[in-house]
């Protein structure tokens, strides 16, 4: 057999690999996930599923961190490390979009675990349905509890925007723990491509707008019963719970997305709109009650009053409170933010921390 002829063979038989087991871009944003990233990158090395592209982009750690990722990256041809100065996950992940070469693409948060079957058949799912987006259930647990609840969808297979629809108001809107996040979908990177999809430029909450813009051009999906991500839960340490400077400009963006969807969309659906409400008022309170009383908020008290004014006397949340909270409330706080009662605010919510802090809470 002639030299040319075998290697055309190789060529062959490489191509057919490569269309049996096409590569899949696994994209990972870290920062400062010294502490998680060595078991969660073993999450995805241990994968039944071999063909893979481990991208991940170090977003400015100021940790060990850098150093990890570029140690992993000599003992694994597979992963590929991107150093970028810090600019909050959304940049991470479109970084990741922007250089991945695998035909389908995952995102994978460290602090988490995967099944080791995940991205086998999600491959199987795309393939053989030929969808653009598959998304499945997971195991939600609290960082301080080994108890772990399956959330799991109920099954269906999408062939038009109209379908999607009908399950996103059914079901995926108001799935327990949310169904916002990147980590339960896997992508079809062409279609990403096709319109130019990315991530929104705040350090938190930008899975959900990302992933609205896909719902609005989506046909061809599989929404798959089966649990394949172990999500943990933190009270602490997350972003939930670290300060943020401009948290309300966040979570207003946000809500504004939310809107703008909700109108493109055409969902007219006063459940959905309710929830939408409901869920700029928590932010509301998150900011007001947690994030200005934080240990890491430098502002002062008069500083402090001046921005929960404006904020309270902002148009647009006293429409969502009157919205959201329309029954009467025993929370202290919730009471004092639909009066607008700033002085009020400003005594009973260090009462509070003092309280919990007593009883150990």
């Amino acid at each position: 057999m002639s030299e040319r002829l075998v290697e055309n063979m190789k060529k062959i038989k490489g191509k057919q690999l490569s269309e049996e087991n096409p590569l899949v871009t696994v994209a990972i944003a870290a920062y400062n996930v010294e502490k998680f990233l060595e078991k969660g990158i073993a999450s995805v090395q241990k994968q039944t599923y071999k063909n893979l592209e481990i991208l991940i982009v170090d977003d400015g750690s100021t940790d060990l961190t850098p150093l990890l990722c570029d140690k992993m990256a000599k003992e694994d041809s597979r992963i590929r490390v991107i150093h970028k100065e810090n600019g909050g996950l959304g940049s991470a992940r479109n970084m990741g979009i922007e250089l991945a070469h695998g035909e389908f693409i995952y995102f994978f948060d460290v602090d988490d675990s995967m099944e080791l079957n995940l991205i086998e058949n999600n491959v199987k799912y795309m393939k053989s349905l030929n969808v653009d987006l598959v998304i499945f259930g997971y195991y939600a647990r609290y960082n301080n509890s080994d108890i772990e609840e399956a959330i799991c969808l109920s099954e269906r297979y999408v062939k038009t925007n109209e379908e999607l629809k009908k399950a996103y108001v059914e079901e995926l809107l108001f799935l327990k723990h949310g169904n916002g996040f990147a980590w339960n979908k896997f992508y079809r990177k062409k279609f990403i491509d096709q319109y130019g999809f990315r991530f929104g430029n705040q350090r938190i909450q930008q899975d959900e707008p990302f992933n609205m813009q896909l719902y609005l051009k989506l046909k061809k999906v599989y929404i798959c019963p089966k649990a394949y991500y172990h999500y943990v839960i933190y009270d602490k340490g997350n972003a939930g719970s670290r300060y943020l400077e401009n948290k309300f400009d966040i979570i207003t963006d946000v809500y504004h997305c939310f809107m703008k969807f909700y109108k493109t969309w055409d969902l007219n659906e006063k459940n959905v709109l309710d929830y939408i409400y409901n869920r700029y008022a928590s932010g509301i309170y998150d900011v007001i009650s947690t994030n200005l009383f934080h240990n890491d908020c430098k502002l002062g008290k008069a500083e402090k009053y001046k921005l929960m004014h404006q904020i309270l006397n902002n148009y647009e949340v006293i429409r969502c409170i009157k919205k959201a909270w329309n029954k009467p409330t025993l929370d202290p706080v919730v009471f004092g933010i639909k009066h607008q009662m700033c002085l009020f605010l400003m005594i009973v919510i260090p009462m509070k921390k003092v309280v919990k802090r007593f009883l150990g809470k």
